[in-house]
This record gives structure tokens, C-alpha cells and sequence, in this order.
């Protein structure tokens, strides 16, 4: 069943057989929408162009997502556009036959999210729709992790040795941007997503977010186990505004996106370890390597401030903000018993564009809520913090597409798990050691294609597999 189609960005003669045949199928049933008369469709695909300047190269294409998400709830394999770097066949678009697993990261008790309305001192809360976040394998070796609507996709492929390519909605890029509403609505008409190789992202902004040096390895490794993470996602009133309700991407459904990537990053285990691995097959030493530790990701709440809380404009302070406003007691829905401060961790989800960095976190503050939270030097604490939207200081850009996102909240909670910045050149591989490139915790100069969603084994032997082992396998440390 034709689900997607890229009109004519994607010149035929650089399409494989099967490709061709399914893209051919949809530029016909669709051809009205590909191939009508607007005046301003060449300005706006200029438009488009310099909108998303940017992050690189990247494809607009159609999906039909009521197809897309139909199909995966029913547990049949779909095919989703992957695009390719430019080395391979010039950078074609591919197609790829994905099997995915729900993957579903709420507690039990996580039935509705919740708005915090600060100015008048009260919460509420909205049921959340069935969980949409899939995890699995790409046909003929890969991973996929993906969030999937009736309205919107958003997550990657990771495929050996083409590398990672993306898909994430065009509306909220357009939008965050401040495209012309008439420009939007004419692209959004004829597309709806856009895909892109992480091999050919741009460089982003240097983060330079560690607060102070790591803490000292808590003992030897330990076998892993089973741990569970549990955590927290908050946002601030700017982040509702960037991810309204209306959104094909409300802010809910952002964060569990994004916590749906940093599962896979924590809990991907290699094949050899566990053959009855059902989400993934990994191969690719994401916890450092020889299976140094396996935790999965659990989501308590899903929450976002409408009006009040955390509104400095630097990353340092609303830090500050986020780590006493989450567990106080007004609002309502942040009472006893004080719900976040019962998880193992605590991210803010931001739509302000900060002045001072994209992001800081903690760091060895998993699974700590104490006095240290609030002491100046040392100071530690189960609290993170990420920009999500585009925009940062003059000559560093922060792109706020899913590549960056997932990127700097990993590389947070890597900080709140022991993980120092990376100071000096340190290599890593995956693909089954077909790509290699610069660790999560390695952003001199920033982000960029050189980045690979991996921790350096050193750092998850020495630091992070003892915290985890320690912190995750008894209650919540306020001592």
C-alpha cells in the first residue's frame, strides 16, 4: 500500500526499483496535490529552503500517517523513506520495510497529563491517548525507534553502513521558524515531514554545560541487571506554546519521543547478552560496550507549565527554578507525596532559547533529592535541562530538530549518570564499526555529524555503570 511520496525532489534515476514503483504509485493518486499550479510554489519551496537552512540537507516528503499508524498498531511491517549520505547513490532516497514493537514507557499510574497553571496557583490534567512509541529492527539488519500518530512520525533508522537518517513533522519546523502562515500552509499541503542523514547535519552550538567534575567511580561494575529509571518530564510555558495541544507534536508527546530514544540508549542490549531481546538488535556497544549496564526508561509523569514557573532566560537559573518548583507544594498537581521527587530523575523540556547554552544538567545527581539539590559547592541533583526549540546565541545556532533534541537530553542524563564532558579526542564506532565519529559526551564545538548517540567505554565502565548499579537498586537517596 502506497503510504508516502516525495514529489519531485527526488530525481527518478537515483530511486531503486522498488522505490520508484511505490513513489510512482503516489505521485499518480496524488497528483492534484504534487503537480498543481500555485503561483508561489517556487517561492515557497525557496522558502522552505531557507527555513531550514540550517540543519543540512534534508527531503521533504508526504506520509500517509492514518496508514502508517493503522498498520503498526496491527503489528504489520510498514516502509518508511530513508534518506542516504551523498557518497551513497548521491544521496537517493530509499525505501526501508520496518517491524516495530510498542514500546510502552508509562508507569502504570500514568493515565493524563498534566497543565500547571502557576498564575492561579492550581493543576489539571487531560487523559493521554494510547501510547504511540515503538521500538524494532529494520529488515536486513537495522534499528528503529519511532513515535507514530494518526498524525505525525517522528524518530530514526539506524541501518549499517548507511548510517542514521530521521524523519520528524514539518509543521512544527515551520512554525518555530516563523514561516509565513500562508507560505506553511501551502508546503504543509504538499508535505508534511521532513527526513535527513545525521551524516550531513550541520555543526550546532558548543555546549560547555558541565557545572563541576564528576564524582568518584562508586565501586567495581556490577553484572547488569534489570534497573528501571524512572523520570519526571516538565516543561515550561514557552514549551506549550511551541508544542500547543493542537500540534501534530503536543508538548507531551514531544517528551516521550525523546524518552523513547534515551530507552533505546540505556536499555539496547547487545545481541549476544540477551537473545530473546525483543525491541532491538543492537550490536553496538551504546553502553559503552560489554554490556556495562541495561536500564530502561519509565515515564511517571508528563507535565507542562500553562502559565508561571521556571522563566529565567538562562539555563543556569531555570535550572535553579526547575529543581525547587517541581516538588513544591502548590500547584496541586506537585503536592504530596511529592511525586517527582519519588524518580530517579527530573527533566525540563524548555521552549525558551536560552542565552547561555542549550543545556546543564546535574552531574551523579541520579536518583538524589536532598540538600545538595540547593547547596552551592558540591552540588548534585536529579535535575536536567534542554532547549528544545530552535535559535541560540550569534554564530552558534541551535538547530532544534529530533537529531539535536535527542542528542543534548542524552547527553543531560548522561551528566545526571556520572558522565563527565569529554575533554579529550575520544573515537567511537558503531555500525558494526562501519561509522565512526566523536562520543555524546564529546561537544567541543558542538554537536554535529560527527556525533554518534554513544557513551565512551571508559566513562560507562569506570563512572557510569557503578552509579547506575547503586542508585537504581535501592529507594531514593535524600541523604
Amino acid at each position: 500500500m502506497p503510504i508516502w511520496h516525495n514529489a519531485e525532489r527526488v530525481r527518478p534515476g537515483l530511486r531503486d526499483a522498488k522505490l520508484y514503483t511505490l513513489v510512482f504509485c503516489c505521485v499518480i493518486a496524488l497528483m492534484p496535490l504534487a503537480c498543481g499550479s500555485d503561483d508561489n510554489a517556487p517561492n515557497d519551496e525557496q522558502t522552505l529552503d531557507d527555513a531550514l537552512s540550517e540543519i543540512g540537507r534534508f527531503t521533504p516528503v508526504h506520509l500517509d500517517t492514518a496508514a502508517l499508524a493503522g498498520a503498526v498498531r496491527a503489528e504489520q511491517p510498514i516502509q518508511l523513506p530513508f534518506q542516504l549520505p551523498l557518497e551513497r547513490q548521491e544521496g537517493a532516497v530509499v525505501a526501508r520495510e520496518v517491524r516495530l514493537t510498542l514500546r510502552n514507557l508509562r508507569s502504570p499510574e500514568l493515565t493524563a497529563f498534566v497543565l500547571k497553571d502557576g498564575d492561579a496557583g492550581s493543576g489539571s490534567s487531560m487523559p493521554l491517548p494510547p501510547p504511540a512509541t515503538y521500538q524494532g529492527k529494520v529488515r536486513d539488519g537495522g534499528v528503529a525507534v519511532f513515535t507514530i500518530t494518526d498524525a505525525a512520525v517522528e524518530g530514526s533508522m539506524l541501518v549499517a553502513p548507511e548510517g542514521w537518517s530521521f524523519i520528524e513533522p514539518l509543521e512544527p519546523q515551520l512554525r518555530l521558524r516563523n514561516v509565513d502562515p500562508g507560505a506553511r500552509a501551502r508546503l504543509l499541503r504538499k508535505y508534511n515531514h521532513i527526513i535527513y542523514n545525521t551524516s550531513e547535519a550541520l555543526r550546532g552550538p558548543e555546549l560547555d554545560d558541565d557545572p563541576g567534575t564528576s564524582s568518584s567511580p562508586v565501586g567495581p561494575p556490577q553484572p547488569p541487571s534489570p534497573l528501571v529509571m524512572s523520570m519526571v518530564a516538565d516543561g515550561d510555558a514557552a514549551l506549550f506554546r511551541a508544542y500547543p495541544l493542537d500540534s501534530v507534536m503536543p508538548f507531551w508527546l514531544k517528551q516521550e519521543t525523546v524518552l523513547n530514544a534515551v530507552d533505546w540508549l540505556y536499555n539496547c542490549v547487545e545481541p549476544d547478552a540477551n537473545a530473546h531481546n525483543t525491541y532491538a538488535n543492537c550490536a553496538n556497544d551504546f553502553d559503552g560496550g560489554s554490556d556495562f549496564f541495561q536500564a530502561r526508561v519509565r515515564i511517571d509523569r508528563l507535565e507542562v507549565w500553562t502559565t508561571g514557573g521556571p522563566d529565567a532566560s538562562t539555563r543556569d537559573e531555570v535550572l535553579a527554578q526547575s529543581t525547587l518548583m517541581t516538588h513544591q507544594a502548590s500547584p496541586l498537581c506537585c503536592g504530596p507525596p511529592h511525586t517527582a521527587g519519588q524518580s530517579s530523575l527530573v527533566h525540563f523540556f524548555s521552549g525558551r532559547v536560552f542565552t547561555d547554552g542549550a543545556g546543564i544538567a546535574f552531574v551523579g545527581g541520579l536518583n538524589y533529592y536532598g540538600p545538595l539539590c540547593f547547596d552551592t559547592v558540591p552540588r548534585t541533583c536529579h535535575h536536567g535541562v534542554s532547549q528544545i526549540v530552535p535559535g541560540g546565541v550569534a554564530g552558534h545556532p541551535y538547530p532544534g530538530t529530533a537529531f539535536f533534541q535527542q542528542l543534548l537530553v542524552a547527553h543531560e542524563i548522561g551528566h545526571n549518570n556520572n558522565a563527565p564532558e569529554v575533554q579529550h579526542a575520544v573515537e567511537v564506532c558503531w555500525l558494526f564499526d562501519e561509522q565512526c565519529g566523536r562520543p555524546l559526551m564529546d561537544t567541543q564545538g558542538g554537536f554535529s555529524s560527527r556525533s554518534l548517540y554513544l557513551h565512551d567505554p571508559q566513562e560507562a565502565e569506570r563512572l557510569m555503570a557503578p552509579l547506575l548499579a547503586e542508585r537504581l537498586g535501592g529507594a531514593l537517596s535524600n541523604q
